[in-house]
């Protein structure tokens, strides 16, 4: 029987790469067979840094998509966009919002990265996500949530915000629990950070990309900046080379103990190296990619519609039960 509530967002903000399906998608039918799954698009959440009105709803169906593609099962769980029930959270998360101070959202280290990133568009909503992402999580009494590393600093305020909430008008909500296997930073190709579709297309690998760009893009990959002979052993560990810290993620065990003999003693090079890992990456694409392509727009909005029926009357009963906690008077 699965007992624990699971909520999982992703934000629309276009073509998703892999270290999204990394921190959100990786593993889905194991979660929606695990617990009680509520899966959702945060579109409402793009608008802190991404308000542009023609991308709205084609990048809110583009990851709705990517999420059936990676194997999500409607029927197994509850599946909607979060502008569907844009009144309930938005309602919850001006309650929320009463009990957090905003020196702590200020003080959020994600924030002050957006902030720097794009100083002219410092808005109320990009300051107060945190208050938004709990909202999100709490709506369906979340008890457990997959999330990247960059994410945690979020879950940590969300557990604050519950707590403040409980401490003031009783035991309400549960204190979300980060799903630990998630919270992993896929490289970026270049070799800094992460993936990052703000880094620029030939930094990450697209879910839509085909195997030739795949190909295109490892072969510019950055690996290890010592090796610059063929003959030279090169230093296969996560600190010593980009491209082998990436088969880390995407080449099984016996193929990387393979390649860290293989690179030491100078018996394989970086070119073939790297053909290995575009091979390793494109059987992960390909099968998500085929997916995606018959799916078609009618079915995804079905899809979406029925889950928003389920999704706002469990939002709306967790409403009811945290106006009653405040003593709010609806007439």
């Amino acid at each position: 029987m699965k007992n624990q509530k699971l909520v999982s967002g992703i934000r629309s903000t276009g073509e998703l790469h892999l270290g999204n399906y990394y921190g959100a998608m990786k593993g889905i039918e194991k979660l929606v067979n695990t617990y009680d799954a509520n899966f959702f698009i945060a579109d409402l959440h793009t608008l802190t840094t991404h308000p542009s009105r023609e991308h709205m709803s084609k990048n809110a169906l583009e990851a709705a998509a990517s999420y059936l593609a990676a194997g999500l099962n409607p029927e197994h769980c509850t599946f909607y966009t979060q502008s569907s029930l844009a009144a309930e959270v938005a309602e919850l998360s001006l309650y929320l919002g009463m009990v957090m101070p905003l020196g702590e959202l200020m003080r959020c280290p994600t924030f002050k990265e957006k902030a720097k990133k794009h100083p002219d568009n410092v808005n109320y909503g990009l300051v107060g996500y945190p208050v938004l992402m709990t909202a999100d999580i709490l709506l369906h009494k979340g008890e457990v949530v997959p999330v990247g590393e960059d994410q945690l600093v979020h879950l940590e305020m969300a557990r604050q915000i519950a707590r403040r909430f409980n401490n003031m008008y009783g035991e309400v909500f549960a204190y979300p629990q980060p799903l630990a296997e998630n919270a992993v930073r896929i490289p970026a190709l270049h070799g800094q950070g992460k993936m990052s579709k703000s880094d620029g297309v030939d930094t990450y690998i697209s879910l839509q990309d085909e195997q030739s760009q795949i190909a295109q893009k490892v072969k510019k990959a950055y690996s290890d900046p010592t090796r610059i002979y063929l003959q030279q052993p090169g230093h296969p560990s996560v600190q010593g080379c980009n491209v082998y810290h990436l088969h880390t993620y995407f080449t099984d065990e016996q193929g990387q103990q393979q390649l860290r003999e293989q690179c030491s003693t100078a018996s394989v090079g970086c070119v073939a190296c790297k053909q290995r890992l575009a091979e390793e990456i494109e059987q992960i694409v390909e099968p998500f990619r085929t997916r995606k392509q018959q799916l078609t727009e009618e079915q995804i909005l079905d899809t979406l519609q029925q889950g928003a029926q389920s999704a706002r009357l469990s939002a709306q009963k967790v409403l009811q039960e945290v106006r009653n906690a405040i003593g709010i008077l609806m007439v």
